[in-house]
């Protein structure tokens, strides 16, 4: 970093300095702010991590080079921001092991976007399917929440639910389709848990029908848990979308992308809009697994962390990146939990066998 801020003159760290922090600004308004009332505002909080970075190089040169008003105008902001830094990018100071004695419900969950099982071959097919089985035998928890989740009722073909059901402890299934194609073949979200369920139920988006929310009830050491598992809506980019952004897009191609995104922000401010409704009328403990297709600096996020905390920043380390993709630093997928759940252990597994990490979290309450 200080060799970068050597090699690059004052008045152009000074530029980026002063975009990263208005870059920050705007992107902190942007959570309190629907994109159905100002849709390009969201840009901003999806850029948060590239406004940071800017903001990150101001104040080593402000340091370097001793310009003393920048350098205070970039703590200011950071010190103000602090909460937004924290959601972006998490250095865990100290280890929570001490707080395990003092709770006695515990559960293990792990939310994974696993693409269809790479049911049409985008990589290697029935062996990718595989690759995740073997994975999640290894890395075993109470309670599985897949979105993209792929099943058939035809025996022998792409066997997904009866395979699972069959090698994992967690034989109590709460599923929805969105999708039921010829043949019997099934696509949607699915809860597979270790302990019993009590109830379900299911959160139907008007705005979009390829995205779902379903709850379950599950009964954890006496106790009734509620699970979330939420799949909101994805920008749905093309392959010419993810050329043109490799290339560079032209004026039309960027009009295309922005009209993409802006459509994507307005579906998922409705939808998280009536899932944080249904989880403040809950009678039970929550726990949100899923993709939510956004960042920690977005409207959709700060309407959960209005009635829950993250997982990640209690636990986790990094930038957390969940996306496998053109934009690798983004981190959509959570594990969100009701105020007064302690995580005992977080984390965000280093395998690519979809275009999506699994996030496993081990809560107490």
């Amino acid at each position: 970093m200080k060799r970068l801020v050597r090699k690059l003159p004052g008045g152009i760290l000074r530029v980026f300095a002063f975009i990263g922090l208005l870059g920050m600004v705007l992107g902190a308004v942007a959570v309190s702010v629907s994109p159905n009332s100002a849709q390009y505002l969201a840009f901003f909080g999806l850029g948060y991590p590239v406004w940071f970075f800017l903001a990150v190089l101001g104040l080593v040169y402000s340091l370097l080079r001793r310009r003393w008003f920048l350098l205070v105008a970039i703590i200011a902001v950071f010190i103000i921001q602090a909460d937004f830094i924290e959601r972006t990018v998490r250095i865990r100071a100290f280890s929570r092991e001490q707080e395990k004695a003092k709770n006695t419900h515990r559960v293990s969950v792990m939310t994974y976007n696993v693409r269809i099982f790479d049911l049409y071959n985008w990589s290697e097919g029935s062996a990718t399917r595989d690759k995740i089985f073997d994975f999640l035998d290894e890395h075993r928890v109470d309670v599985l929440c897949f979105q993209e989740f792929y099943h058939t009722d035809r025996k022998g073909i792409f066997d997904t639910k009866d395979t699972l059901v069959q090698f994992l402890d967690n034989v109590h299934v709460h599923e929805r389709y969105t999708h039921e194609m010829t043949g019997k073949q099934y696509f949607g979200v699915a809860t597979f848990s270790k302990h019993p369920i009590v109830e379900s139920g299911d959160l139907a988006f008007e705005s979009d029908a390829n995205n779902f929310c379903i709850y379950t009830d599950i009964l954890v050491d006496g106790d009734t848990l509620r699970v979330y598992n939420a799949h909101l809506a994805s920008i749905r980019f093309q392959q010419e979308d993810y050329e043109a952004m490799e290339q560079g897009p032209d004026p039309e191609d960027a009009k295309r992308l922005a009209d993409r995104l802006t459509r994507a922000f307005r579906k998922r401010a409705s939808q998280a809009e009536k899932i944080a409704a249904h989880i403040a009328s809950s009678p039970h403990p929550v726990v949100v697994c899923g993709d939510f297709n956004d960042t920690p600096v977005s409207y959709a996020y700060e309407l959960f962390a209005s009635h829950l905390e993250d997982a990640f920043v209690s636990g986790g380390n990094g930038l957390g990146s969940t996306y496998i993709g053109s934009l690798p630093f983004f981190r959509i997928d959570y594990v969100m939990h009701s105020r007064g759940m302690r995580v005992e252990h977080f984390e965000t597994h280093e395998v690519r066998h979809s275009d999506h990490r699994p996030v496993e979290a081990h809560l107490s309450w």
